[in-house]
């Protein structure tokens, strides 16, 4: 026993003596962040590493921080300059020269059939920081960057694979005012739902006319560029990205219980002063009497009175000879006879909760790239799946993307940079710009109506004297098998060849193909006031194909000992687009199963058909020149004439310039001692 306490004992002194030498060692470190000049950096991070301990240099690049040992070390960094590790030792002060860091102040970024550094650009060039961007789950780029850039705004219909809409800089038109995509090289106006956010390595937003400019007519509502993910070098890198999260729908609206529901019907009915429906004073053996407001359902007296069962003609009590189910027969090829006896929720039933619930969401990517002297290569799959908070809702894609590059000798490169995709989508009838939406009618229908009848069917305002609100659980789910199918074939093959030093011949073929197929099928909604007679089906294909062939002149130069930084764009492109729809539909199935849901199996003499198609044509030449005098002054040229299709032969053609200049302070010897001016 003595033994044990005299073990415990030596523990505690020893552990208060490790204390007390790391108590003893902790100590103030003070130092200097400069630049490469000796000028001090304001605002750098100083931070001991492996903790959370640091700080920040003020104004005149100064810091102080705490260390607990001599082995401790420092990490600097700032913005603009290549991170630092300085270990402390028993050194107090320390004065920290960070340099430069290249790849950020000359950061390269894609401008526009080529790169540009991002110190030279005059115009307005937004880049997106895609870190931020996978950090929230997101359907598609637009819904991600929405609140990340400056000058762009970003709406969509909140529901899983729907529409989006992106505006940069306002409306520009009274037609189309959505941008251009351009992704790797290959433009599109298309569904922005099956490019896989985690394949994007960069993304600027050219927001003003000298940056877009060089675009054409396509680019008046701005221009945004997407680079994918290309390998780099090393050995093969495999990579499992994933998420799983749930979504969860608001509270909600706060609707009105049954009772308060007829409380407020009844009132408003007395309110509205009509001889019809409402209470009006009438003479009475010289006495004023009150005629109160009459329904078959609730009664004609002072208050209305739930009744305890709905049927055809109106309301009635439990064990009434009307709400016998003898009466009626069930005969499936009569719908009318299916709906017959609703048990009044008196209660109220939440038609907010019984549409909206909690859904997942789950993204699945494997990805494998790497890089040799004579290849680089990155692929990728992606499984997407967002069911939807309304029920019965939701979407999923599947993706497959190859990048790959080969450099046969010095001057050549050939490579292809591909995607292939499908998706599916299963959206609420109508859309969200109607009021006959299911959202709308979470609304409308009254509390009282329950979601189903006593026979398991859809309950509904089907009875006498009730509004024409539809049950949102009924169109949710009959019409959860009617699915947008869509097929994506997208990328390009390029061939790159240095002719001379410093110029750049690129020739790139693209190709955005798009195949839609949505089959929709609506049953007999007897349940409903307004109700259709028949069921339905209707079927829609559709694609749309669009090839683009541009070739380009880069010439690049360093003239007089680096006085001048000459950069030519010179090219011409080609783009053809080709559309075509078909829809067709039929009326009285005899049967509403999934596996009956064929054009053939419809009616034949009630079928319809339509179908459509589009064509358009557009040649351009373009040229931009860049330049940049001592590093400080800076201008920057673009031209381009387009041919399109689809104007008259005298009106075809059209010229966009654009001009912009820039001065940068910071290399001005005057304002070198100003700190608080930078690139």
């Amino acid at each position: 026993m003595k033994n044990k306490f005299y073990k415990f004992g030596l523990a505690i002194l020893l552990v208060l003596g490790i204390n007390t030498i790391m108590l003893a060692q902790e100590r103030k470190v003070t130092g200097k962040v400069a630049g490469s000049d000796g000028t001090g950096i304001p605002g750098a991070t100083v931070l001991v590493k492996g903790s959370q301990i640091g700080t920040s240099s003020d104004a005149n690049g100064a810091f102080s921080v705490n260390v607990k040992s001599n082995s401790d070390v420092l990490v600097i960094s700032s913005i603009g300059f290549r991170t630092q590790e300085v270990a402390v030792g028993n050194k107090s002060v320390l004065t920290i020269s960070l340099a430069e860091d290249a790849s950020q102040l000359g950061e390269v970024i894609v401008t526009g059939y080529g790169t540009q550094s991002k110190k030279d650009i005059t115009g307005a060039v937004a880049t997106v920081n895609m870190k931020e961007v996978l950090a929230v789950p997101a359907t598609n780029l637009a819904q991600a960057i929405q609140g990340r850039v400056a000058g762009v705004s970003v709406g969509t219909d909140n529901s899983p694979g729907g529409g989006v809409m992106v505006r940069i800089r306002g409306f520009g038109t009274v037609n189309d005012n959505s941008p251009l995509y351009i992704i790797d090289g290959t433009p599109t106006k298309g569904n922005l739902n099956t490019l896989n956010l985690n394949d994007i390595e960069t993304m600027q937003v050219l927001k003003d006319a000298s940056a877009a400019s060089i675009y054409g007519s396509r680019a008046g509502n701005g221009v945004v560029i997407i680079t994918t993910k290309q390998g780099k070098g090393g050995k093969p890198k495999f990579t499992y990205d994933a998420y799983y999260g749930i979504q969860k729908p608001q509270d909600g609206f706060a609707l009105a219980n049954s009772q308060q529901y007829l409380d407020l019907l009844w009132k408003s009915r007395i309110n509205a002063d009509n001889t019809l429906i409402n209470g009006v004073a009438t003479p009475n053996a010289g006495k004023t009497s009150l005629v109160y407001p009459s329904s078959v359902h609730f009664g004609k007296e002072a208050t209305p009175v739930m009744p305890d069962l709905i049927v055809k003609s109106g309301g009635v009590k439990f064990g009434d000879p009307l709400a016998d189910p003898k009466l009626y027969v069930r005969d499936l090829l009569n719908p009318a006879t299916r709906y017959l006896i609703q048990e009044t929720n008196k209660v109220g039933t939440d038609w907010y909760k019984e549409a909206f619930h909690e859904a997942p969401i789950q993204n699945h990517q494997i990805g494998v790239s790497g890089a040799t002297d004579a290849a680089r290569y990155a692929m990728s799959v992606n499984y997407f799946n967002q069911p939807g908070i309304l029920k019965y809702t939701g979407y999923s894609r599947y993706s497959l993307r190859a990048n790959t590059e080969f450099t046969p000798n010095k001057r050549i490169r050939v490579g292809e940079n591909f995607l292939v995709s499908y998706d599916e989508t299963v959206a609420q009838r109508n859309g969200n710009q109607t009021e006959n939406n299911p959202i709308s009618f979470v609304v409308r229908q009254q509390p009282f109506i329950p979601v189903r009848d006593i026979n398991g069917n859809w309950g509904g305002t089907y009875s006498a004297g009730l509004d024409n609100s539809r049950n949102p659980i009924a169109d949710l789910y009959t019409q959860k098998d009617n699915k947008l199918k869509n097929v994506r074939l997208f990328g390009n093959a390029f061939l790159e060849a240095d002719i001379l030093k410093n110029l750049t011949a690129r020739t790139q073929f693209g190709i955005d193909y798009n195949n839609f197929n949505l089959r929709a099928f609506f049953p007999v909604d007897i349940q409903n006031a307004e109700n259709a007679a028949n069921n339905s089906f209707n079927q829609n294909n559709a694609f749309e194909w669009t090839w683009t062939w541009y070739n380009t002149l880069n010439y690049k130069k360093s003239l007089f000992n680096n006085i001048l930084n000459l950069n030519v764009i010179a090219g011409v492109e080609s783009i053809k687009n080709y559309a075509e729809f078909f829809a067709a539909s039929r009326l009285r199935f005899a049967s509403d199963d999934l596996e009956n849901r064929y054009l053939d199996a419809g009616n034949a003499g009630t079928q319809t058909n339509s179908g459509s198609a589009s064509n358009w044509r557009l040649a351009s030449e373009f040229a931009k020149v860049n330049f940049n005098f001592y590093d400080k002054y800076l201008l920057d040229m673009t031209v381009r004439r387009d041919r399109s299709s689809r104007f008259a032969a005298n009106y075809r053609s059209a010229v966009f310039p654009a001009v912009s200049v820039g001065w940068r302070l910071s290399n001005e010897p005057f304002m070198k001692d100003l700190n608080w001016i930078s690139d």
